[in-house]
C-alpha cells in the first residue's frame, strides 16, 4: 500500500477485543487473525448498516482479493479498533480499505484492502448492488 492512512481517514470504526487464542507463538496477534478482524468489521457493517442477510438474502458478497501491510505488533490483551472505508465502488465490486489501530494511536499497526464481488444467491452471477447496500457503501467513501 502506498500511503498509510490515519485513524481519522476511516468513516467507520469498530472495536475488537483480542483473545488469548489470537496470539501466535511469539505472543503477537497472528496475521491470519488480522484478516479475520478485517472480515468481521466488513460483515458487521454490511449486516448492521446495509441490511445484508448473509444466511438468506438474495445477494452475497465474496472476497476475491485481499492484502495487508504490517507496521507494529499488537498482543493480547488489547482492545484494538478497525477502521473501514470504501476506496472503489463499481458495478458488483467493492474495494475496502481497512486499518487496525492500537488504543490512542493515529497510525495503524496494520493496513489492508479487501475486494468483494456481490452475486445473486440463486444464480451465482455478479449483480448490481441493491439500493440500500449501495447507499451504505457510498457513506464510506472518503
Amino acid at each position: 500500500m502506498s500511503e498509510t492512512p490515519q485513524r481519522q481517514d476511516y468513516p467507520h470504526r469498530q472495536p475488537i477485543l483480542t483473545r488469548w487464542q489470537d496470539a501466535d507463538a511469539n505472543g503477537h496477534i497472528a496475521g491470519a487473525t488480522v484478516y479475520a478482524y478485517f472480515d468481521t468489521t466488513i460483515q458487521t457493517f454490511l449486516q448492521q448498516q446495509a441490511g445484508l442477510d448473509p444466511q438468506e438474502g438474495e445477494v452475497l458478497g465474496f472476497v476475491v482479493s485481499s492484502a495487508a501491510d504490517f507496521f507494529a505488533l499488537p498482543a493480547f490483551p488489547e482492545t484494538l479498533e478497525v477502521g473501514l472505508r470504501v476506496a472503489r465502488l463499481a458495478g458488483s465490486t467493492v474495494e475496502y480499505q481497512l486499518g487496525l489501530f492500537q488504543a490512542g494511536e493515529a497510525q495503524p499497526c496494520a493496513a489492508g484492502k479487501v475486494v468483494q464481488v456481490f452475486v445473486e444467491r440463486a444464480s451465482g452471477r455478479p449483480v448490481t448492488l441493491p439500493e440500500a447496500l449501495q447507499a451504505a457503501l457510498l457513506r464510506l467513501q472518503g
